[in-house]
């Protein structure tokens, strides 16, 4: 007899150790799940500030070159009235000058995060180009900019 409920209780202390391991197992699946959506959460919002991050960097390199080219517009309606062969020169090379500007500044408003390194290095180098030239057509031009 003795036997039996020994088998009994044994029998009945493994089914709550079964329940006891599905509860457990349950508990630690939920937790996982917790853990998967705080992480997806997190990228989430990484993504979002890294995009507002690009779009702020973006539109300042943007408005940089359209300042630029609203500096060069001026110059150059300057240089027509002039009407002097060198001030026509000056105004073409001016001209180019803001091509390719405009040129990056396309560039600016289509470039991906993953391109925005190398897009923003070629911007600055345009910047810096467009800076140069215009202090060599001072320069060349003294009489046509007093």
């Amino acid at each position: 007899m003795h036997k039996y409920l020994f088998l009994a209780g044994a029998a009945l202390f493994m089914a709550c150790q079964g329940s006891n391991t599905q509860t457990n197992a349950d508990t630690a699946t939920e937790k996982i799940n917790e853990g998967v959506d705080q992480v997806k959460e997190g990228v989430e919002m990484k993504a979002d500030t890294a995009g507002a991050y690009l779009k702020e960097q973006k539109d300042k390199a943007a408005a940089s070159i359209e300042t630029k080219m609203k500096e060069l517009d001026e110059k150059m309606e300057e240089l027509k009235k002039d009407g002097s062969k060198k001030s026509e020169q000056a105004r073409k090379d001016l001209q180019e000058v803001r091509d390719d500007l405009a040129k990056k500044l396309d560039d600016v408003k289509n470039s991906s995060a993953e391109a925005w390194d190398k897009t923003k290095e070629g911007v600055d180098k345009s910047l810096k180009k467009a800076d140069e030239e215009w202090q060599e057509f001072k320069r060349d031009f003294k009489e046509l900019f007093r």
